[in-house]
């Protein structure tokens, strides 16, 4: 890798920013989800996803799921998801940030965090095998083996 391309460190400055952007691009998805569940709270979900979905073709058995699912969830549900979705929107906001810095703390931090979270997306998998489900996966994996890399290289090991 040139010269250019890596920091005092030795680490990749393009592998951490890309994993930062990621994050904070997940982050800005979390949050603009929060931000919606609230302000359509009172709402039958459902209805107004089939609207949308109605001018966007997609297959429709996904359509219909989806559909389904945002109509039977209460006030209460939609709540507690956008709670749940404002504070993981904050960790990926301060993974983002730090990764982006090149910070170790934030590499730290990033796999504590995809680790913790690997066995919920597995089960989720071997519940419901889905393409975007395994891309996921796929992609939280091969970012925790790339940060666990760059650790044991700063460390020596």
């Amino acid at each position: 890798m040139p010269a250019a391309a890596r920091s005092p460190s030795g680490k990749s400055d393009f592998g951490l920013l890309a994993i930062g952007i990621f994050k904070l691009a997940k982050s800005g998805s979390l949050l603009a989800l929060g931000i919606g569940l609230v302000h359509w709270r009172g709402q039958d979900l459902g209805q107004l996803a089939s609207k949308w979905i109605s001018t966007v073709w997609i297959g429709r058995s996904f359509v219909d799921r989806i559909i389904f699912k945002l109509s039977s969830l209460n006030d209460m549900t939609l709540e507690e998801v956008a709670a749940g979705s404002f504070i993981y929107s904050a960790l990926l906001l301060v993974e983002g940030i730090g990764l982006c810095g090149k910070k170790q703390w934030a590499e730290f931090l990033t796999v504590g965090i995809t680790a913790s979270l690997l066995p919920f997306e597995f089960y989720e998998l071997f519940d419901h095998l889905s393409t975007i489900g395994m891309a996921i996966t796929l992609l939280n994996v091969a970012i925790l083996w790339y940060l666990i890399v760059q650790i044991r290289k700063d460390s020596g090991g």
